[in-house]
């Protein structure tokens, strides 16, 4: 019987040992598009490193021009943000509807390029993927006055920052001030033809080992940086 335990837990440990410790890291690559041939994407990276990944089994998106204005209620995002009460957006990724769900919660993301007014310096960042909520949603009812008369502009109000509010999961949710400065851009489902030299790239990778398998590769068309 005790020789039967001793062997239960040497068991125990060898499961834990191959479903954990040995589990696939999840790491993102940013970079340039060296080459891509038959299922292997070869990676410039920003510190000059040469990375490979097995795209296989890979979901391919590109990476397009958008703004504040297509955030709309109900609209799946991603936005890494800096700070803390508020939040400030550093970037925001429009998600098309065969990509809700993607990444959905609030986690620790890397150190990327502040685009806001930060001279182009690195910071430390969170990632928020979820559902954005309506903005007047639940707004109170008050007594009124109404004025008609002549517009005049307001240029300081012109292009303005959003707050916009993002749900995940079941219960959680994040305030997040979105300034007219950052970068706002969306996926479009694509295949791997997208993979062109060249190119900028922005790629999940699970790493175990030596091995880099492609969750997700997201090219910039027609030159454009992925901001993320």
């Amino acid at each position: 019987m005790k020789h039967l335990s001793k062997t239960l837990a040497a068991a125990g440990l060898t499961a834990l040992l191959s479903s954990a410790a040995f589990a696939a890291q999840v790491e993102r690559v940013r970079g340039t598009i060296d080459k891509a041939e038959g299922s292997t994407l070869t990676i410039k990276t920003e510190d000059g490193k040469s990375e490979t990944v097995d795209v296989g089994g890979a979901k391919f998106a590109w990476v397009v021009p958008s703004s504040l204005d297509q955030i709309k209620d109900g609209l799946f995002i991603g936005t890494a943000t800096k700070g803390e009460n508020p939040m400030t957006a550093l970037e925001v990724v429009l998600f098309p509807e065969s990509m809700r769900g993607t990444g959905e919660g609030h986690y620790g993301w890397d150190t990327i390029t502040d685009q806001t007014g930060g001279a182009g310096s690195k910071v430390k960042s969170a990632m928020t993927n979820g559902t954005v909520k309506a903005e007047t949603a639940n707004a109170p009812k008050v007594k009124s006055a109404m004025t008609n008369g002549t517009v005049k502009a307001d240029a300081s109000a012109a292009g303005g920052a959003r707050t916009l509010t993002v749900s995940y999961g079941k219960d959680g949710s994040k305030e997040i001030v979105v300034p007219s400065s950052a970068p706002i851009v969306a996926f479009e489902p694509a295949d791997k033809t997208i993979l062109a030299p060249g190119s900028k790239v922005f790629a999940v990778v699970a790493k175990d080992g030596a091995k880099a398998e492609g969750k997700l590769v997201a090219v910039g068309k027609d030159g454009l940086t992925p901001p993320m």
